[in-house]
């Protein structure tokens, strides 16, 4: 009875954190997420990587039977609970009824799982059902081999989770890690996917961005030990793996961030009780920082800016797609950078991530701010 008590709260905590602290009234289906939403409001579509058929076809199913859109949002909330219960009962069944406790905290006040709940994007659900497997695979009998068709499955609503099957095989045992071959069934819309860059322009600037594991990142170094050697490994493949795609951002690495607060709420001794409340307070902070942003108006972007007005000038752009994109050198004379709310906003298009990697990867100087008609632009010198 207890440990149901405690379980009820720590979802309850996940779910306040999902709908109340993250203002969810400030979602728009924007980007591919609307794309999404058209699948679900009976409109045609074509299978690509970013509208995978296997996801696609669920949302029209609900379309089907629902026509508030917020049933989307609803689906995805429960699948980030879902998330948070099977990630914490992972952890506890390797380290015992404390650890799977501090895992769920942990999970419940992630910043990004906790915003990618809130969208109907292709993480949520995936993520979910991949955690769900490993949570069967690591039961006794029969049930570890169901781990198998949850994680194909999820592998087939976003291929690049084939990758991290060796990360599946530590969170669930190498049996889960056979649903890798789930990828098989988005075989059809596999040469929608943009071509890989070369990995020596793409590497150095992104294994610099670990910041997309989240806040456990300190708290985890401090809590390594020999018994959590193969989850800071795990989380570290994520992160490599993740890198080598040039659109890298946190919505990548949400498995890795499951491996980290593993080894967090894995910490032997008495250091569990200095690193875990380290964790969690690192993670509220960040978790309130992200709810500020959460889908931030240009008003707001505009509130943070100090900076002379400028008429503009030779645009870089973090669109790796673009043929101006700042992958592409060389970079024209007096070459800048430009940043609107979409980046300065956590939202499902993602851009914030794209921001991050401009901040970190190159040396930005303030140039001045270009006013639009959607609202500022500033503008920042790059080298």
């Amino acid at each position: 009875m207890r440990r149901t008590t405690v379980g009820l709260g720590v979802l309850l905590l996940a779910f306040f954190a999902r709908v109340w602290w993250i203002p969810m009234s400030r979602h728009r289906f924007d980007g591919h997420e609307a794309d999404y939403l058209a699948v679900f409001q009976g409109g045609d579509w074509t299978g690509t990587t970013r509208l995978y058929p296997a996801l696609a076809g669920f949302y029209a199913g609900l379309g089907a039977l629902f026509s508030d859109p917020g049933v989307l949002l609803g689906v995805n909330v429960l699948a980030g609970l879902g998330t948070v219960f099977c990630g914490a009962f992972v952890v506890r069944q390797r380290y015992g009824d404390l650890a799977g406790l501090a895992a769920g905290l942990l999970l419940a006040l992630s910043p990004e799982h906790a915003a990618w709940s809130t969208s109907a994007y292709n993480v949520s659900i995936p993520h979910f059902l991949v955690v769900a497997g490993c949570a069967l695979g690591v039961l006794e009998g029969r049930w570890r081999w169901a781990g198998i068709p949850l994680y194909a499955l999820a592998c087939a609503m976003r291929v690049e989770l084939a990758l991290l099957a060796p990360v599946v095989a530590v969170l669930g045992g190498w049996r889960t890690a056979i649903g890798a071959l789930g990828a098989l069934g988005a075989w059809p819309v596999l040469d929608t996917s943009p071509a890989l860059r070369d990995l020596r322009t793409v590497l150095p600037v992104n294994l610099q961005l670990i910041a997309f594991l989240g806040p456990c990142v300190v708290p985890a170094a401090l809590a390594a030990s020999r018994r959590t050697l193969d989850l800071l490994g795990a989380a570290l493949l994520v992160h490599i793996v993740s890198a080598c795609f040039d659109d890298y951002g946190a919505r990548h690495a949400l498995l890795g961030t499951v491996a980290l607060i593993a080894v967090v709420a894995g910490v032997p001794g008495r250091r569990f009780f200095v690193v875990v409340p380290l964790a969690l307070l690192l993670s509220a902070v960040s978790l309130h920082g992200l709810s500020k942003r959460y889908y931030a108006t240009a008003e707001d972007f505009r509130a943070t800016l100090d900076a002379p007005r400028v008429e503009g000038c030779p645009e870089v752009l973090d669109d790796p797609l673009d043929e101006r994109s700042h992958w592409n050198r060389p970079w024209p004379d007096g070459a800048c950078w430009g940043e609107e709310h979409h980046h300065y906003a956590w939202t499902s298009r993602g851009l914030q991530d794209r921001a991050l990697r401009m901040h970190t990867a190159y040396q930005l100087e303030p140039y001045g701010i270009l006013e639009l008609g959607g609202g500022p632009r500033m503008l920042w010198t790059i080298r």
